[in-house]
């Protein structure tokens, strides 16, 4: 008797742009074993790769194309309406964002990722507290209905039960992100036209809770200090740059050229970022897992990272910590960092190669294929 189950998976928040989201469902999807169970996976067209189409085809998953909605109610009715189509043809469910579709009711394993939104709500733009309650109510939902919950760090878990504090604990497991996507790296050659020949970067977006404000004060407050050939590289999606955070800019850069915006890169223009790197700092004040410091450590890129929320669980003890909410703390050990560079590098490099072993996107995928059997 065939005992292998019939898995759906909502790939349909998997972006183009290659977010952390997207990388996580394709990734974790790369590592199914196909001849444990039959896999469908439903993507929007023209947003998962082709490259990665094709290599879930070749692996044996069906890939299907839909033209639905990744966040939104509208999602949510477009979902009801394939699942209630599709309702006799899957088992089992695998919904691996947070974007729970609502109205399912097929057993299900269901992904947590953040709560970042509960904490810092006024990010979400206009309408905020309406879009608050609605992220609230989707998450609510996949904790109740959801046959497993998997959680991407224990400091997800603990916000899971504090957020959402009748969700039964047992029903909550940590499956850690991993690193083999980063063995696929191609590292193009680095720009020459930099205004510094030895950089610290950043990569991240000018959302709140990524502390961008806090750390170009930071730089401003140790810019007369800095060698004459150091400079900040602050990729990613920085468009939105707000005045106060401008002005920031424009008195780091009075004399000459220290930090510098390059824009949001595609992935091999940031792999070389990382690899020309003398070290990698993040500022972030909230990370439900923290794929960057995995990217530092596979780069031997030291580390200078906040304290708060996952990153400790995830870094180790492969990192220099600083308190994200004290610009002082931020600037000294920045500037320990490059009085001490080369030994520090050392240490770090050597400690980042060996906590990088402890995640893997096939123990993940494993893991996860432990939930569907139960």
């Amino acid at each position: 008797m065939d005992r292998k189950k019939r898995i759906l998976i909502d790939g349909t928040t998997i972006s183009d742009k290659m977010d952390g989201l997207s990388r996580y469902i394709i990734n974790v999807v790369r590592f199914f074993d196909t001849s444990k169970n039959y896999y469908t996976i439903l993507v929007r067209p023209a947003q998962c790769p082709i490259k990665y189409v094709e290599e879930f085809k070749k692996k044996g998953i069906k890939v299907e194309f839909v033209d639905m909605a990744p966040i939104g109610p509208k999602r949510d009715w477009q979902f009801f309406g394939y699942l209630r189509k599709h309702k006799t043809e899957f088992d089992m469910m695998f919904a691996p964002s947070n974007q729970f579709p609502v109205f399912a009711s097929t057993p299900s394993v269901y992904t947590v990722h953040d709560l970042i939104y509960e904490r810092f709500p006024s990010q979400l733009g206009r309408m905020a507290f309406l879009k608050r309650l609605y992220l609230h109510w989707v998450v609510k939902m996949g904790v109740r209905k959801a046959d497993h919950v998997i959680a991407v760090s224990q400091y997800t878990k603990k916000e899971i039960l504090y957020w959402h504090p009748n969700t039964c604990s047992d029903k909550i497991t940590v499956i850690y992100e991993g690193c083999e996507h980063l063995q696929d790296n191609i590292v193009v050659e680095r720009k020459k036209d930099l205004p510094f020949s030895t950089y610290m970067l950043y990569v991240g977006s000018a959302r709140g809770h990524k502390n961008l404000y806090r750390l170009l004060l930071a730089i401003n407050l140790i810019k007369d200090k800095l060698p004459e050939y150091y400079g900040f590289m602050l990729a990613g999606n920085i468009s939105h740059l707000t005045e106060k955070q401008q002005e920031i800019v424009n008195e780091i850069n009075k004399n000459r050229s220290i930090v510098y915006f390059p824009g949001w890169v595609e992935e091999e223009e940031l792999n070389a970022l990382f690899a020309n790197s003398c070290a990698f700092i993040f500022p972030s004040l909230s990370e439900g897992f923290g794929i960057p410091v995995l990217e530092a450590f596979y780069n031997n890129v030291p580390l200078l990272v906040s304290k708060q929320t996952s990153l400790p669980e995830v870094a180790g003890d492969a990192a220099l910590y600083f308190d994200p909410y004290s610009v002082t703390d931020i600037a000294e050990t920045i500037l320990h960092f490059i009085r001490h560079e080369k030994e520090i590098s050392a240490d770090l490099s050597q400690k980042g190669r060996l906590r990088l072993r402890l995640f893997s996107w096939k123990k993940a995928a494993s893991e996860i294929e432990l939930l569907f059997a139960k």
